[in-house]
């Protein structure tokens, strides 16, 4: 829909390298995600997978340590964006096992269908 969208993780809250049994850190930012089946103007929610990959202990030695402090911005710097033209969105907890299951169903009857019968067939002809 061309809308861009800033997401915000709620201050002080760690992004965790993986859940336990090692599925992915997810969250979701409600009401983004794709158009639902049936109903376009109800939208699902858009999953957003964390993977981290942390280096061992001692792995690092002090210049690179040095280094991706620098290379790293500070977690309180400020994200500069115009409030007018974004539209700003916070992450929900999830869970990964209902990734891909869909948003509302397709007879909540939050859109109603100029069809009679919504199980009537649509063909396609090409000439």
């Amino acid at each position: 829909d061309k809308r861009e969208i800033v997401i915000k993780s709620t201050p002080g809250e760690i992004i965790k390298p993986e859940t336990l049994g090692g599925q992915p850190y997810v969250k979701i930012v409600s009401n983004e995600g794709m158009p639902s089946k049936g109903n376009p103007f109800v939208k699902g929610d858009l999953y957003v997978l964390f993977r981290v990959e942390f280096p061992v202990d001692g792995e690092l030695d002090t210049e690179t340590v040095a280094t991706i402090k620098k290379a790293l911005p500070n977690p309180s710097m400020d994200l500069e964006y115009d409030e007018e033209e974004v539209e700003i969105c916070h992450l929900d907890g999830a869970d990964v096992k209902n990734f891909g299951k869909g948003g509302t169903s397709e007879t909540s009857g939050a859109c109603d269908s100029d069809e009679e019968d919504p199980n009537q067939n649509v063909e396609c002809r090409q000439s």
